[in-house]
């Protein structure tokens, strides 16, 4: 493959990045016990980067405002419930307000009877006006049903004392630092009966489901709702893909543990990544590999070859190079480029990761096309597809010939992509 030069990919990356629409904030719902048999509590958590806000000079000061909304839909597609407000930020440092690290955090709590909905989160910038949205489905349990049970489960970024009170920070991205010792998991255990010994067992299980971590504490609980922390050490755990879990059950009454088939259970995804890495990267291998569109293959091989730290700093350096705002840390270029490849993986993996597929390749260099011509059920021909680049002035022409959505490019891009890139 031929390696574009540093000003080449800066500059003809292709689409524009709004086309995929990817947010870029994150939020999390967490169903907790109101006491009420016919009502669930679910708190609804938004992270709001400052890089995703449109600051401007205000006096001394930086200010954004933006608004937020929740809408909660039912099975139905019906609007169950909505909270609409605006926030605003000040800040006097302008490398502040430019960071990817530093966000507003915002919540609401809807009470909810417990079935499926649908939670769209939207963020809108009032000075640009342009919004951003997340749309997740979520099952607000029912705790009623038994004299024991456990909230979901919330990952927390940091536990405050304010005036007294303990407040907790959620982290509702679910991203955490290779740096990061350990990880707080927080969970609400309900006891209906008088108080009595319990017993949870933490585990933490990698994308193939291998038990990486378990750790196990036994508490006495008084009636009612009993807040519980338990802690994931997490410093020898490689970059992925995790699934938090905690089993809980009551001890019987000659104080043997009852059986993990009767137990609460409750879970939570989470990713370990190296800071400066785009989000839709799990793993790092792959995304090496992923590379090849734009980067000679003895490059990647050298990477591969490379110890695990060493690997990191050269494919941050390979990106650093390519930076079109080197002064400020996110990089819109590498962050487009593999947003192009998740896309890819979603939309037409078959055989192979959709980043591999000839459409896949096309999009991952060049783009969204303007316009794309599906012809799947055409009189005597095989289905196709035709896609546009207006600003190419060209068009690339994709079939289907065996008809299972194995789609082939028919002609060559390599003409295009070396006048583009060289």
């Amino acid at each position: 493959m031929g390696c574009l030069s540093a000003n080449g990919i800066a500059q003809e990356m292709g689409a524009p990045l709004q086309q995929f629409d990817y947010p870029r904030f994150y939020f999390d719902a967490l169903s907790f016990a109101t006491g009420r048999p016919d009502t669930s509590r679910l708190d609804v958590y938004v992270e709001i980067p400052y890089e995703m806000l449109s600051f401007t000079k205000n006096g001394d000061d930086f200010r954004a405002d933006f608004e937020v909304t929740m809408s909660v839909y039912d099975s139905s597609n019906t609007l169950a419930n909505e909270k609409m407000w605006s926030e605003q930020i000040e800040t006097k440092n302008y490398d502040e307000s430019v960071s990817g690290h530093i966000g507003r955090l915002v919540s609401h709590s809807f009470f909810l009877p417990s079935t499926v909905y649908t939670i769209a989160v939207q963020v809108q910038d009032k000075e640009t006006k342009k919004s951003k949205h997340i749309k997740r489905t979520v099952i607000v349990r029912k705790f009623s049903s038994s004299a024991f049970d456990i909230s979901d489960l919330m990952l927390v970024n940091r536990v405050d004392k304010v005036s007294g009170q303990t407040v907790i920070v959620p982290n509702v991205s679910g991203n955490i630092g290779t740096t990061r010792d350990s990880l707080t998991v927080f969970f609400e255990a309900y006891q209906k009966d008088p108080g009595d010994t319990s017993r949870f067992l933490l585990t933490v299980h990698s994308q193939k489901g291998e038990v990486v971590y378990r750790d196990s504490i036994s508490r006495f609980l008084t009636r009612g709702s009993n807040a519980c922390f338990m802690s994931i050490q997490c410093k020898h755990l490689a970059a992925g893909e995790y699934t938090a879990k905690v089993h809980a059950w009551l001890h019987d009454p000659q104080g043997t543990a009852g059986s993990l088939a009767g137990a609460a259970v409750s879970s939570h995804a989470f990713t370990i990544r190296w800071r400066g890495f785009p989000p839709t990267v799990k793993d790092f291998d792959i995304a090496i590999d992923q590379l090849q569109y734009i980067a000679d293959k003895g490059v990647i091989d050298e990477m591969k070859r490379a110890s695990p730290e060493k690997k990191r700093e050269m494919f941050l350096e390979f990106w650093k190079k390519r930076n079109p705002t080197p002064d400020v840390e996110y990089n819109d270029l590498m962050e487009e480029y593999y947003q192009r490849v998740d896309y890819a993986n979603k939309n037409f993996s078959h055989y192979v990761d959709g980043w591999k597929t000839d459409r896949g390749m096309v999009l991952v260099i060049f783009g969204m096309p303007n316009n794309i011509e599906r012809h799947p059920f055409d009189m005597d021909a095989k289905p196709y597809e035709v896609w546009t680049y207006y600003d190419l002035n060209r068009q690339f022409v994709f079939v289907d010939a065996t008809g299972f959505g194995d789609y082939r490019l028919q002609n060559p891009i390599w003409d295009t992509w070396q006048t583009r890139y060289h």
